[in-house]
């Protein structure tokens, strides 16, 4: 390692967490030294020329955002690590908006620090020209709704698709959540000849039965309190068009039934109406379970079930086509160009391995705000993996998640293994809700699932935060 790169300084004024993190520091090979106030620490840095400085927002003689600004001054290359313990936003983005390199919140997760030390590292040697292996990204046409992949199941799942969209008839969609189900519906849909009717989508699990209910087949003025006036429903929008229903197996027994009659009559009637609406709506249905299974479990009709799978679709999880993610990786880091007018047009070798080694409990769409996030983050033309190492570890595909903690008094902490699906996805789930401070909205956004589906995880996982499951787990242990 370069000698200016080996050197860190500290500057905080809290004397047993300089220690703290000094000793750790120094048993990764850095060369540690720590000042205790603003004057002091800018001083050590005009005289010792270290690359990375580690500095808190408030010290006992000036403020942490002043002694950043002063740092940069004497060299703008300097990356700088503000740490905190106030988690005020204004703050955050005053010094990221002054050149702050990461801001970390204390208590200081050590896995946080040591991702940010290594980003720096890995910067200043690309600063310093050494040689990085990296792919270029080609320009492509991004158009909306695009389905990526060249491996011979989704080649397979091509045709399908241009068999099924000459016709009217059913498609059950079968596969996790985030592989594209929707996408493969409105291929089916835009490439058959009613591609200039509506093509309209509603999310099953996503609303109580009375409302469901209503959001399908509408409802007459009065029907229900709150029903100030007649309201037509998706069978209506959609006449002469698709309607696609996403996880249908969230449907309750009393709604497939009447389901099942619209597909067998071709009519229905509004909640709290008498009069029956013809409909020529071609139905197609979406799932992340087994409905076989649901049958057998008798949570699911069985004649309506053969009535929906005339045709299915089972997509295949991104685990199990991964080599379709290079191309996967050039068409989102185009598409995310475009959407937030950015140029990064190279990744490197070992982002590119990080993205083909991690088991994607998300699927495409957890990729693609993985790509998003990792552009945002991003200050180059380059991804490398120091961007995607928020939320993916290792190279083994198997996350691992530290969780060991800096605060006044020392070390303290545990680690947490997993690689069950089920324990990734807590893990993964967990993370995200702490990264939003809790904001639900904001979680189901990154994660790309309902609000619905968000709190069942909640639940089924018992998520608290990262900490909670720790000490969970080191009850376990000890």
């Amino acid at each position: 390692m370069d000698e200016d790169m080996n050197k860190i300084i500290i500057i905080d004024d809290d004397e047993s967490i300089c220690k703290t993190l000094e000793l750790h520091l120094k048993r990764n090979g850095y060369d540690v030294s720590f000042a205790h106030t603003g004057g002091e620490g800018i001083k050590m840095v005009s005289e010792n020329e270290p690359q990375i400085v580690i500095l808190d927002i408030r010290l006992p003689d000036t403020d942490g955002i002043e002694v950043l600004r002063q740092l940069k001054s004497i060299d703008n290359n300097k990356y700088i690590i503000m740490i905190t313990a106030f988690q005020d936003m204004e703050t955050t983005i005053k010094a990221m908006q002054e050149g702050a390199f990461e801001y970390i919140h204390k208590p200081i997760s050590i896995d946080e620090l040591d991702r940010a030390v290594d980003n720096a590292v890995r910067s200043l040697k690309i600063l310093t020209g050494e040689r990085e292996e990296t792919i270029k990204i080609p320009k492509m046409n991004v158009g909306e709704g695009k389905i990526i992949g060249k491996s011979k199941i989704m080649k397979e799942i091509f045709k399908t698709i241009g068999v099924v969209s000459q016709s009217r008839t059913t498609v059950l969609i079968e596969g996790e959540s985030g592989t594209g189900k929707e996408l493969i519906a409105k291929a089916i849909h835009f490439n058959s000849p009613y591609k200039g009717y509506p093509f309209i989508s509603i999310n099953c699990s996503a609303l109580v039965e009375t409302l469901l209910e209503s959001e399908l087949f509408g409802h007459e003025k009065g029907a229900f309190t709150g029903a100030l006036y007649r309201k037509d429903g998706k069978f209506t929008l959609a006449n002469n068009g698709t309607l696609f229903m996403d996880e249908i197996g969230e449907m309750s027994l009393n709604l497939q039934t009447k389901l099942l009659r619209v597909l067998q009559e071709r009519e229905f009637e509004r909640v709290g109406g008498k009069e029956k609406i013809k409909t020529n709506v071609r139905v197609i249905t979406a799932t992340n379970k087994k409905l076989d299974n649901l049958v057998k479990q008798g949570k699911f009709r069985e004649d309506l079930y053969y009535r929906l799978k005339v045709v299915t679709i089972d997509v295949p999880p991104l685990r199990e086509r991964k080599e379709d993610i290079p191309l996967l990786v050039e068409y989102m880091i185009n598409k995310v160009n475009n959407d937030l007018s950015r140029n990064v047009r190279k990744i490197s070798n070992k982002a590119l391995e990080l993205l083909l080694n991690n088991p994607w409990v998300g699927n495409v769409r957890e990729l693609e705000n993985v790509i998003t996030r990792a552009i945002l983050l991003s200050r180059e033309d380059r991804l490398g993996e120091e961007h995607f190492t928020l939320f993916l570890k290792g190279d083994t595909g198997k996350p691992i998640e530290h969780k060991l903690v800096v605060d006044a008094n020392g070390v303290r902490g545990h680690e947490i293994k997993d690689d069950s699906l089920n324990d990734i996805e807590k893990i993964h789930i967990a993370k995200v809700l702490n990264f939003t401070n809790w904001h639900k909205g904001k979680a189901c956004e990154i994660l790309g699932i309902t609000r619905p589906r968000l709190e069942r995880k909640i639940r089924k996982y018992d998520i608290k935060s990262v900490e909670k499951i720790s000490e969970k787990i080191s009850e376990k242990i000890t």
